[in-house]
């Protein structure tokens, strides 16, 4: 129905509304209901310049009962009053008989209005409908005038009415349709069973006509590549085959011109009003730049995961429950997993003791609960039964779009060599400070020497004159038994006086070794022999206790005898009252480093290195603690005086040393008595040369 623009009034309706007498009572307000039932008055206006035409209605109208239809007169198509019109009536009356150009302006003008009151046409005759068939459409019923009744006129209204209903509310819903069509940003197609377009809204027209035209009639082949073209083809050509609708997917539309688009698609089949399938519609979502966008952000966590995974620090996330909710490959390992997967969802306490995991996690709640980061977090661990590492670790809260905490972000740095250089730095700065007492100790035993040098060539030649005087006094003197006696304690004293010198000069001497692969139990076992009467004169007995897997040991034999006597002889002196000595030997390995990584035993041994251990244990009672820091000094003795110099342990703990070995002594924890304990190394190979060091 084509658009009616407003018009001059014609001039035959320019008359004055004429009375009716039949209007004797105030025309009701009319429902906007499809139509009214037959019972209730049908309110008329005629539309006529003729006089008599009224008159003659009015006087049908008459006739009826129940004053079936109601007329009002309007000569002027000014006054019809279109704002109320379906409010005061339900049928136009146009009388066309007399000027045919007035009565089809006047029909176009009612009817441009979308009225929902019946338009009737009143002819001389049939033959009139002839002049009329260019508004023949506009017209509801046409009616020869003076030939029809009351009745008639009554249903011819109802019907028309009706049927204008239902062709307003149908143009109506095709209005409410399209200006969803137009206005939705949707593209929203319907093709024919070819995949033909039927019908576009649109958006779908201004962005996919370009340079096409009108896509109506035309396929996906005229505007797509070929490769997207056979694709929604035979999508299409699918849903027609099977009746099912499409499942809705993420298309990738490319152009002949190289462009591309990507939009979210959804097809149905189109159906008759018999449900007989004619084509398809869809409908299109246009996701280029939402997939622009995902492949930008993709693109980003691509790369944001690839430094993640490649970092030197492991690097961790958490909630507020601790559980780990990203990790990377370093930080994995840290745990002592093996896959990522191994991690996520699980806590600190899967992976480490509970003491460690609590103190941990006390850290990760402040950070939480406060808000602030921890940096610099130094941390030991262990993994299984391997070595301890070091981690150094910073964190900071992890918050949501609304500045809540919910977690917390780690990095964690293995500063593992660091600390083993810090400790290999402290344990050079001790070797530094020890090898400067060394040297300080070297330059006192260099001026002993000297001194004992002198000693020996001042005092040792008159203690043999000493010596020899007393020895002839003694051959030519009987008595008395006073005077023998005491020449007898002089001969004893400068033998002891000779002893001492002997050792003096032994132990301030410089120390030359030969060192030879031997047997070092068949060297413990002779030393025990040759001081077999010592033993038994002392009441002491041995208990032998000699691995026979201990290697071969690089060793100078006659130092190590001396060095065993010293250690048997202060055994002894060690147990008054007698005792045991029990004598063991044994093949050790170093497993770890300890705590203490500058101590002696990692300056001598590394983890892994074969070692024979030696143990003297004796049943006397004991040593104080003050005593066991200062029993290898020169010239300590806990010994009564006169009964020792002092440097038999000093001396032996020297040729340990030179041994590149480690002597102390200590308390036994099962029992009374003390242990002294030797560890020499065992060398892996048996190599055939001597080698003689200084």
């Amino acid at each position: 129905m084509g658009e009616i623009h407003p018009i001059a009034a014609p001039a035959f309706l320019k008359i004055e509304l004429v009375p009716c007498p039949v209007f004797i009572h105030p025309i009701p307000a009319l429902l906007n209901t499809p139509a009214q039932p037959l019972n209730i008055p049908q309110q008329l206006i005629l539309l006529s310049s003729d006089p008599q035409a009224v008159v003659s209605l009015q006087e049908l109208l008459q006739t009826a009962a129940d004053n079936a239809c109601q007329l009002r007169h309007v000569d002027n198509l000014d006054k019809l009053g279109f704002s109320d019109l379906e409010r005061v009536c339900h049928a136009v009356l146009v009388d066309v008989r007399t000027d045919k150009c007035a009565a089809i302006d006047a029909i176009r003008e009612i009817r441009s209005q979308r009225l929902r009151v019946a338009l009737i046409a009143l002819c001389r005759d049939f033959r009139d409908l002839l002049d009329f068939d260019k508004v023949t459409s506009e017209v509801d019923d046409y009616l020869v005038f003076g030939q029809f009744s009351v009745d008639e006129l009554v249903v011819r209204i109802d019907s028309a009415r009706r049927r204008r209903t239902r062709e307003n509310t149908h143009l109506q819903e095709q209005s409410l349709l399209q200006s969803l069509l137009n206005n939705v940003s949707d593209y929203i197609f319907f093709k024919d069973r070819e995949s033909r377009f039927t019908k576009v809204n649109r958006h779908m027209l201004e962005s996919y006509g370009k340079g096409h035209g009108n896509l109506i009639g035309k396929t996906d082949f005229d505007i797509f590549s070929q490769e997207h073209a056979h694709a929604a083809y035979r999508d299409e050509q699918e849903i027609i085959r099977s009746g099912k609708a499409m499942e809705p997917k993420l298309e990738k539309e490319t152009f002949e011109d190289g462009r591309i688009n990507w939009v979210h698609t959804v097809k149905v089949p189109l159906k008759d009003i018999r449900g007989q399938i004619i084509g398809t519609m869809g409908i299109a979502r246009d996701m280029t730049e939402l997939k622009k966008t995902q492949d930008r952000l993709k693109s980003k966590q691509n790369m944001l995961r690839t430094i993640i995974d490649h970092a030197l620090a492991g690097i961790f996330v958490k909630d507020r429950d601790g559980r780990y909710l990203l990790v990377n490959k370093q930080h994995v390992a840290y745990l002592g997993a093996t896959t990522e997967a191994d991690v996520l969802g699980k806590t600190l306490y899967d992976f480490i003791d509970n003491e460690k995991a609590e103190r941990i996690s006390t850290f990760d709640r402040k950070i939480m609960d406060s808000g602030k980061a921890i940096e610099n977090l130094v941390d030991c661990r262990e993994q299984g039964t391997s070595d301890e590492y070091w981690l150094l670790t910073n964190k900071v809260p992890l918050r949501d779009d609304a500045g809540q905490i919910v977690g917390l972000v780690g990095i964690t740095l293995n500063i593992t060599k660091q600390k083993q250089s810090e400790a290999e730095l402290k344990k050079t700065i001790q070797l530094l400070e020890e090898t400067k007492l060394q040297l300080i100790e070297a330059e006192k035993l260099k001026t002993v020497g000297r001194l004992a040098a002198g000693v020996a060539h001042e005092v040792k030649n008159p203690l043999n004159v000493i010596s020899l005087g007393a020895e002839y006094l003694q051959s030519m003197v009987d008595g008395p038994e006073e005077i023998l006696d005491l020449l007898k304690d002089m001969r004893e004293a400068v033998n002891k006086a000779n002893l001492v010198i002997f050792e003096l000069l032994d132990y301030s001497s410089p120390q030359k070794l030969k060192m030879d692969l031997g047997d070092i139990n068949e060297l413990i076992r002779r030393v025990l022999g040759l001081m077999r009467h010592n033993f038994t004169q002392a009441g002491v007995s041995v208990i032998e206790d000699l691995s026979d897997s201990i290697n071969a040991v690089r060793m100078d034999g006659q130092k190590m005898e001396q060095v065993f006597i010293n250690i048997f002889l202060n055994a002894i002196k060690a147990m008054p009252e007698g005792g045991s000595l029990t004598v063991r030997s044994r093949m050790i390995r170093m497993q770890k480093t300890g705590t203490n990584l500058s101590s002696e035993m990692t300056a001598l041994f590394r983890v892994g290195d074969p070692i024979v251990m030696i143990e003297v244990i004796d049943s006397g009672s004991g040593i104080s603690p003050e005593s066991a820091q200062k029993v290898f000094d020169p010239f300590f003795s806990t010994k009564a005086s006169g009964e020792g110099s002092g440097l038999g342990l000093s001396v032996s703990k020297s040729i340990i040393d030179l041994h590149h070995g480690l002597i102390s002594l200590s308390n036994r924890e099962d029992a009374q008595g003390a242990c002294m304990r030797l560890l020499l190394p065992a060398p892996p190979s048996n190599p055939t040369e001597s080698i003689h060091s200084e």
